[in-house]
């Protein structure tokens, strides 16, 4: 693989990472502000969230030693910055599917059964829209402020 395309390869995955990383933060922060209206359920799924990747961690750290394919990295200054290695990745996305998961049911759940209003119905879709959408801008500002850095040696 040529230099510039594992640069790109590099940097795409750890603007994915880091758009994980943040959209979760928003998540857990618009969990805990719905937990007042709707009891319970975003609990549980903050908690899911929340815990998920430390329990992959966890896991995979009593599976596997070996070194972390991040060394092999062209831009390991900027995977350091950004706190990213490729189990962290795959742990953020694995706990980003679940998390969707757990809000399409909780969705699912709400819309089969007449518990709430209509403004109170509509926020687990709200919540997935938001998780989404974050991820995706997040991912696209951070690739190319990492492009504008390096464009302008503000390394």
């Amino acid at each position: 693989m040529s230099n510039s395309k594992k640069i790109n390869n590099e940097l795409s995955l750890i603007s994915r990472y880091t758009g994980l990383k943040y959209s979760k933060y928003i998540l857990l922060v618009l969990l805990i502000i719905v937990y007042y209206p709707m009891p319970a359920t975003p609990f549980y799924i903050f908690l899911a969230s929340f815990f998920t990747p430390v329990v992959l961690s966890l896991i995979d750290s009593t599976h596997h030693d070996a070194k972390d394919a991040t060394e092999d990295f062209i831009l390991l200054y900027t995977a350091r910055k950004h706190n990213f290695t490729i189990q962290k990745y795959k742990n953020e996305q694995h706990s980003y599917i679940i998390t969707l998961f757990l809000l399409c049911i909780w969705q699912i759940k709400i819309s089969c059964q007449d518990m709430y209003e209509m403004p109170l119905r509509a926020v687990p879709a709200l919540l997935i829209t938001v998780y989404i959408s974050t991820r995706i801008i997040i991912k696209i500002f951070i690739k190319h402020k990492i492009k504008y850095n390096f464009m302008n040696l503000n390394i």
